[in-house]
C-alpha cells in the first residue's frame, strides 16, 4: 500500500509514496510546503493549519516495510476581486473595507489557500480613495506581487459591472490563474446600470475560454455588500437606512452563483468580511488535489484523518455533496469516474481545520469500501 499525505491548508501537499524498505525522512515547512522559510510572500501571517509528521521506514498505513519520500501537488487557488464604489456617498464604507481587509486576507491564507487579491477602486490617501495597508499591500499603497494588485480605477454609483468587464483585458487579466476559482466582492450602495444577465454572459465569453467557467458550470462566485437590508429576502427592492438605491442586479448575481449578500449600511464590516471569508473557505478551502499520477484507480483510495496526538480515523466516502449532511466524517470526489479533487464535507473540514497539528492522509493502493 502507498500512502499519500494530503495537506489542504498549507501551501503544498506532501505526497508520500512507496519506495521500499529503509530511506530518508523528508521535512515539511507548513508555511511554504517547500522547505523554504516563510515571510517572503507578503501575505498576512498564517493561522493554525494542518501539519505533517512521519516515522522513518513506516507509512501512516502501519506498513513497516515502506519508507516515505515526498512529492508535491497543488492546493486550492482562489483569485479575489474587490470592486468598490468610490462615489461621494461611500466614504465610511470605504474606510471599513480598508480597516478590515487585512484580517480578511489573513483568514483566507491561514488555512493555506493560494490566494490573489485585486482591488478595482480609485487609489490614494485623500478624498474617496483607498490605500490598502501592509501586509496585504506594499508600502505607500504599492502592489505586492504575487499576492495583491490595485487597479487604480474610479468606480461610480452605477458602473461597477461595466468596469469589471472593460478593465479586464488591459488591467487585471494577467494577474489571474486559469485554474483558480474567481471570487468577486461588490461593495456599493446603489444599483447597476448593466443587467446581471448581460454581465454574466459577457464575463463567461472572456478569453481565455473557461477562465470564468461556462453557463453550465461557472467558475466564479459573486458576493455582494449592497443596499438590501439583511432581513429582506432576495431579490428585494428594499434598501437599508443609508443606501442610495436598490441593488437587485447584484442580488441576482449572488443568487445565480451561490454568493453571499450583506448590508452595506452596517457601521462595522468586521463580521461582514468574516462571513465572506468563511464562504470562500467553505467553497474551496476543503478541496484536496487528487494525486492522479500515484492513484490511477479512484476505487483504491482511502482517506483518513489523524487528530494531533490521537489515532488515525478512516473517513467515509460518499457519492456526492448531497450526502454530506447524513454521513459523519465524510468526503467525496468532484467526479467519481475521473476525479481531480478530493473534497472534505463541510463538517469534517471544520473539524480538521480547528485542530492544529492534525493531518489528512490518502492511503493509495488498497481496495476501498464503496461510497455511501
Amino acid at each position: 500500500m502507498r500512502s499519500i499525505l494530503l495537506l489542504p491548508f498549507v501551501s503544498a501537499f506532501a505526497v508520500v509514496v512507496a519506495c521500499g524498505s529503509g530511506g530518508d525522512r523528508s521535512g515539511f515547512d507548513p508555511a511554504n510546503g517547500d522547505g523554504s522559510s516563510g515571510g517572503s510572500s507578503g501575505k498576512p501571517d498564517d493561522g493554525p493549519h494542518f501539519g505533517s509528521s512521519g516515522t522513518p521506514g513506516q507509512t501512516s498505513s502501519g506498513d513497516p516495510t515502506c519508507a516515505a519520500t515526498t512529492a508535491k501537488t497543488e492546493k486550492a487557488k482562489v483569485d479575489i476581486i474587490f470592486t468598490i464604489d468610490d462615489s461621494g456617498s461611500m466614504t465610511e464604507e470605504m474606510v471599513q473595507i480598508k480597516t478590515n481587509v487585512n484580517n480578511f486576507a489573513s483568514k483566507i491564507g491561514g488555512v493555506g489557500l493560494d490566494y490573489v487579491v485585486i482591488f478595482i477602486v480609485k487609489k490614494g490617501t485623500s478624498g474617496n480613495t483607498i490605500c490598502v495597508p501592509p501586509p496585504l499591500a506594499g508600502a505607500s499603497c504599492a502592489d505586492n506581487p504575487p499576492t495583491f494588485f490595485h487597479v487604480n480605477q474610479d468606480v461610480q454609483s452605477n458602473d461597477s459591472l461595466s468596469l469589471i468587464l472593460s478593465t479586464y483585458d488591459s488591467q487585471w487579466k494577467s494577474h489571474l490563474r486559469p485554474e483558480a476559482t474567481k471570487v468577486f466582492i461588490e461593495v456599493t450602495d446603489d444599483e447597476s446600470s448593466l443587467s446581471y444577465t448581460s454581465f454574466d454572459s459577457q464575463l463567461l465569453a472572456k478569453a481565455p475560454a473557461g477562465m470564468f467557467g461556462t453557463a453550465a458550470k461557472r467558475n466564479y462566485v459573486f458576493h455582494s455588500i449592497i443596499s438590501k437590508p439583511s432581513t429582506a429576502t432576495a431579490p428585494s427592492s428594499s434598501i437599508c437606512s443609508t443606501a442610495a438605491n436598490t441593488s437587485v442586479q447584484y442580488q441576482q448575481l449572488s443568487l445565480l452563483t451561490g454568493g453571499l449578500m450583506d448590508e452595506v449600511c452596517k457601521t462595522s464590516y468586521a463580521s461582514v468580511l468574516d462571513n465572506i471569508a468563511k464562504g470562500i473557505l467553505d467553497r474551496v478551502g476543503c478541496e484536496l488535489t487528487y494525486p492522479a499520477a500515484e492513484a490511477a484507480d479512484p476505487t483504491k483510495v482511502v482517506v483518513q484523518f489523524t487528530p494531533s496526538g490521537k489515532p488515525a480515523e478512516k473517513l467515509t466516502q460518499v457519492t456526492d455533496a448531497s450526502k454530506c449532511g447524513s454521513v459523519a466524517n465524510a468526503w467525496y470526489y468532484d467526479d467519481p469516474a475521473k476525479p481531480t479533487k478530493i473534497i472534505l464535507c463541510p463538517s469534517m473540514c471544520s473539524t480538521a481545520n480547528a485542530q492544529p497539528g492534525a493531518k489528512i492522509d490518502a492511503l493509495v493502493g488498497c481496495k476501498a469500501a464503496p461510497p455511501s
